[in-house]
């Protein structure tokens, strides 16, 4: 884990709000709001806040090395016992992002081929990217993710004339669906507690991440509506990855009818990074956890794992849908229960006993 400057890390902060979070949540929350489930990702943006900052402020109380270092060398079992927590959540995500990549490739894509031959490439960029390092692979992320983000800001121009908007009418509709749009999307947006923990010899501060977060939000919030106005809304609940279907239908004169495979290779990186990022995080988990483990060796085995368990967790596409529905009771109650504990165990720096004062002495 290596310092980060401003621009590479609200890189970061953007990859791991779009990355995936703009595939698989927009299903279930239109189910929930309908026209408004778009105002869901504002209210899940909101809601991340608060633990991002919690774990900010403790953050700034141990500024050397990363927080968990942090963790391990001030209560070692209590630390110990909390990155096993964090590693396992991230290790669940890290075998879900594996096996959507696989899912999606292999039915858009390259149907033909074996799911096992996909797994296994993308398995093995995302430990290229690992074994990069942090910084390194943070660089290239910038590339990534500007060229996404830049063809995401281009849809509104490239859809004129598709699109209705009175799909998006009326407004408030459903008041309980918009929130509980926002648990589909924050189980996602839940993942932004690795920016702080990935950082060394620097705190986080929301204001250093802002720009980066509100270009993901923006992001996620323009998809949606893109979908929205182009399907409607009981379409788009049909589709089992709307923003790809979106894609699809971009059309710039008849020279060029195939935007989406343009759009999909930019995104695809972006899902590499990812997971290449989540990584390279578990294995200095796990080297802390363990100390004698090397967690430069880990790599390859902790990616060829996940690609197994992933295989016994997920039975087909339709399955990860349903993952989504339940993503935010665990993602959900993992983001404000690790920050809480974070807090509790953490907030108060004990201070070094010095020498007790002399004693007045008395004439």
């Amino acid at each position: 884990m290596q310092t980060l400057s401003k621009l590479q890390l609200n890189a970061l902060t953007t990859l791991f709000m779009v990355a995936v979070a703009i595939k698989h949540p927009p299903v279930p929350m239109i189910e929930a709001a309908r026209q408004d489930a778009w105002m869901g990702y504002i209210v899940a943006g909101v809601a991340i806040i608060p633990p991002l900052w919690i774990i900010g402020v403790v953050h700034r109380k141990y500024p050397e090395g990363t927080l968990p270092e942090t963790f391990v060398a001030r209560r070692p079992w209590i630390g110990r016992a909390l990155l096993a927590l964090v590693a396992l959540v991230f290790f669940a995500i890290l075998a879900h992002d594996l096996r959507f990549l696989t899912e999606l490739v292999n039915i858009y894509l390259l149907p033909n081929t074996p799911p096992i031959i996909i797994a296994a490439t993308g398995a093995f960029t995302a430990v290229l990217f690992a074994k990069a390092g942090l910084a390194a692979t943070a660089r290239a992320n910038i590339l990534f993710v500007a060229l996404f983000i830049s063809q995401v800001a281009a849809l509104p121009i490239l859809l004129q004339g598709q699109t209705r908007m009175e799909f998006l009418a009326p407004f408030f509709e459903r008041p309980a669906g918009i929130l509980e749009a926002g648990a589909y999307a924050f189980g996602h947006f839940a993942e932004l507690l690795i920016i702080p923990m990935l950082l060394r010899d620097q705190s986080l501060r929301m204001r250093d991440i802002a720009p980066g977060f509100l270009v993901g939000l923006a992001s996620n919030v323009i998809l949606i509506i893109g979908e929205l106005v182009l399907f409607g809304p009981d379409l788009t609940t049909m589709f089992w990855d709307p923003p790809y279907e979106l894609i699809r239908q971009l059309r710039v004169t008849d020279f060029l009818d195939r935007l989406d495979m343009a759009i999909a290779a930019a995104w695809m990186p972006t899902a590499f990074v990812k997971s290449g990022v989540t990584i390279y995080f578990l294995c200095r988990l796990i080297g802390l956890i363990v100390p004698r483990v090397n967690a430069d060796v880990l790599t390859t085995p902790l990616a060829v794992f996940a690609v197994v368990v992933s295989a016994w967790f997920y039975d087909s596409a339709a399955q990860m849908i349903e993952t989504t529905r339940s993503r935010p009771i665990f993602l959900g109650t993992f983001a404000f229960v690790v920050p809480l504990a974070i807090l509790a165990f953490y907030g108060r720096r004990k201070r070094k006993r010095g020498p007790p004062p002399a004693e007045a002495e008395t004439g």
